[in-house]
C-alpha cells in the first residue's frame, strides 16, 4: 500500500517537472522572439545599390502574434481587413515605400492648334514637352500660363525572403534571422521604407 502511494506521488512530481520544463522552454522561445524583435526595431534599414544603378534595401523580420499586429500596427491590420482577409489566415505581411525623383531635361516644342472663337478659326501655339524613357514618361502643354502635364512612372519591386544561418567557427547551423531584401528595378526610384512582419 505504501509503495502504491509513493508511486503516485512520484508520478505527480514527475508530471509537474515535465510541465515546468515545457513551460520554461516556451518562455525561453518567447523571450528569444521578443529579443529578436527589439533588435530589429532598433536597427536601421540597410540601403544599397545593385549594379551601381538599381536601389535595394534589406531588413530583418519582425515576428509578431496576431494580437500584437492588431495592437501595434493598426493601420496595416485595417488594410488587411479591407482586403477581406482574416488576420488569423495571414502568414506574413510586407510593406515598402518608394520615391521617384528624376530631373528631366528636354526641349520645349511649339504645337499649333486651331480653335473657334467668334465664328472664326484662330490659330494658336502651345508650348509642349514630351519625354520618355523605359521607366518615366512626361507629356503636357502650357496654354495661357496654365501648364497641364501627365507624369507616369513604372517600377517593379523584387522581394526576396531568406534566412541568415548561425556560424560557429567555420560551420553554419540553424537560423540566426529571417531577412527580406527588396530591389527596385527603376533606377530613378529610391526605397525609403520597408517592413517585413511574420505572423505567429
Amino acid at each position: 500500500m505504501k509503495t502504491s502511494w509513493i508511486y503516485w506521488v512520484a508520478l505527480a512530481l514527475f508530471t509537474a517537472l515535465l510541465g515546468s520544463v515545457s513551460k520554461c522552454g516556451g518562455l525561453l522561445k518567447e523571450n528569444a522572439r521578443l529579443e529578436d524583435n527589439i533588435e530589429v526595431l532598433y536597427s536601421d534599414i540597410k540601403l544599397y545599390k545593385v549594379n551601381e544603378s538599381l536601389n535595394a534595401a534589406g531588413i530583418n523580420r519582425l515576428y509578431m502574434t496576431k494580437s500584437e499586429l492588431e495592437r501595434y500596427n493598426a493601420d496595416l491590420s485595417q488594410q488587411i481587413k479591407d482586403l477581406n482577409i482574416k488576420l488569423k489566415r495571414v502568414q506574413s505581411v510586407s510593406q515598402t515605400a518608394t520615391e521617384t525623383q528624376y530631373e528631366i531635361r528636354t526641349l520645349i516644342r511649339d504645337s499649333i492648334i486651331y480653335r473657334v472663337a467668334d465664328s472664326a478659326t484662330v490659330r494658336d501655339t502651345l508650348q509642349c514637352i514630351d519625354y520618355r524613357d523605359a521607366w518615366l514618361s512626361v507629356e503636357g502643354c502650357e496654354n495661357n500660363g496654365l501648364a497641364t502635364y501627365n507624369i507616369r512612372s513604372v517600377d517593379t519591386l523584387i522581394q526576396v525572403i531568406h534566412r541568415i544561418p548561425k556560424w560557429f567557427l567555420v560551420f553554419r547551423f540553424g537560423t540566426k534571422a529571417i531577412r527580406q531584401e527588396i530591389m527596385s528595378k527603376n533606377p530613378h526610384s529610391r526605397i525609403v521604407y520597408t517592413e517585413y512582419i511574420e505572423v505567429k
